[in-house]
């Protein structure tokens, strides 16, 4: 797996599952500012309250072979397995796919993010342990106070003068 920063605004995004690793991994896409689209019978509180909000299309439905067809991003995150499988072997060869139950079905890991100002951490530990990634995550978080995020982000302004200037 090579590890890439990609910008998902405005690309389709869609969410198998209603639970909370779904919900989990709507999140981040949210923040990076997806169109997502939920696919589930059911779904927890905070997705439905997403829908209603109008930030999210939730489909009230099981997940078809129709779901499948255009999105950039699909993350398979039912509590069947089965229906997981079933959607890696339906996708295209040229879309992203992560199957949360079983990564090695799928082409693509979601990282643990941490971002603060223009810094962005992306720890992985390959699917081995979600729990753990989230932990380094954290430490590595706290090595960065206000004063490394101000330079950061005082770096990144002279960056943009030198690069308006050409």
């Amino acid at each position: 797996m090579l590890p890439l920063h990609i910008d998902f605004s405005a690309k389709e995004v869609l969410i198998v599952g209603g639970g909370k690793i779904a919900l989990r991994r709507l999140k981040t896409f949210l923040h990076a500012g997806a169109n997502i689209t939920v696919v589930s019978p059911e779904a927890c509180e905070e997705i439905a309250r997403l829908a209603e909000q109008n930030e999210i299309c939730w489909k009230q439905e099981k997940v078809s072979v129709e779901h499948l067809h255009s999105p950039f991003l699909i993350v398979a995150a039912t509590h069947d397995h089965d229906v997981n499988e079933w959607i890696g072997k339906n996708t295209r060869p040229n879309q992203l796919v992560n199957i949360a139950s079983k990564m090695e079905k799928g082409n693509v890991l979601i990282p643990k993010i941490v971002k603060k100002g223009k810094l962005t951490l992306s720890i992985s530990t390959n699917g081995a342990s979600p729990t753990l990634a989230k932990e380094l995550g954290e430490k590595l978080s706290s090595q960065f106070d206000d004063d490394f995020i101000k330079e950061l982000d005082m770096l990144y302004e002279e960056r943009q003068r030198r690069i308006r200037r050409r």
